[in-house]
């Protein structure tokens, strides 16, 4: 399957600034709020970087707006800023989606928790929504890592995100469902791993050092390591 060359690619990534004891708390409890902060910095920059040449169109959507600047100075060339609206993270979401208003643009939103996401499995979402209105990418503890839709805005799309229970393991099943019963047109992506907590940052630092992440990510590879080496030290 190809992606038509008449559709445009919207990527969005959803971040919070890393301010210590605001970002990835469970993982903090563990090594720290400080270390925590700092791994979801590199995995903001990692992100940026990996994906910089996908998609027609790629922003963060960041929280709080008074960060921009920080925002800013870590993105590399080709990346804009957009701000994240109030409420939950449906509310958030649906804000982000409704910006869509022609007909051959498409959108893929992304957390910042899966920082071995690359522009393969962006380039597939877009290709999957040549033909589909919602791709997921389901992660392994229940929820997804990404959620795409099909052209504008649509009513229908709003059941994918209305009262979900957000965190918890049943979301991604649950929007399945949903995006079932609406009549929508569902595919869906490998299962990637959310890190949030100790144990999977530990499995993300066994797969950094199986791809020779040392030298292909050193950044991200030392931010890693240092940190995984705080554990117990909280």
């Amino acid at each position: 399957m190809h992606r038509s060359s008449s559709r445009k690619l919207i990527l969005g990534v959803m971040a919070k600034y890393w301010a210590s004891g605001r970002v990835k708390t469970r993982l903090g409890a563990a090594i720290g709020m400080r270390h925590a902060a700092d791994v979801h910095r590199a995995f903001c920059q990692h992100l940026a970087t990996q994906l910089a040449a996908v998609a027609e169109e790629r922003s963060f959507v960041i929280t709080p707006r008074d960060r921009q600047a920080d925002f800013a100075a870590l993105l590399p060339s080709g990346w804009g800023i957009g701000f994240q609206a109030d409420g939950d993270l449906g509310c958030r979401m649906k804000a982000w989606f409704k910006q869509a208003t022609e007909p051959d643009v498409d959108r893929v939103l992304i957390g910042a928790d899966c920082p071995l996401l690359d522009g393969a499995v962006v380039d597939r979402a877009g290709e999957l929504l040549g033909e589909h209105d919602v791709v997921l990418g389901p992660a392994i503890d229940g929820g997804y890592y990404l959620i795409g839709l099909r052209g504008p805005w649509r009513d229908v799309y709003q059941g994918l995100m209305d009262e979900m229970p957000w965190s918890s393991d049943s979301v991604f099943d649950l929007t399945c469902r949903r995006a079932e019963q609406a009549g929508l047109r569902l595919a869906t992506l490998p299962p990637m791993e959310d890190v949030d907590t100790i144990k999977e940052l530990e499995r993300l630092l066994i797969q950094l050092k199986a791809c020779s992440g040392e030298t292909r990510h050193p950044s991200l590879y030392r931010t890693v390591e240092q940190a995984v080496s705080q554990r117990g030290l909280a």
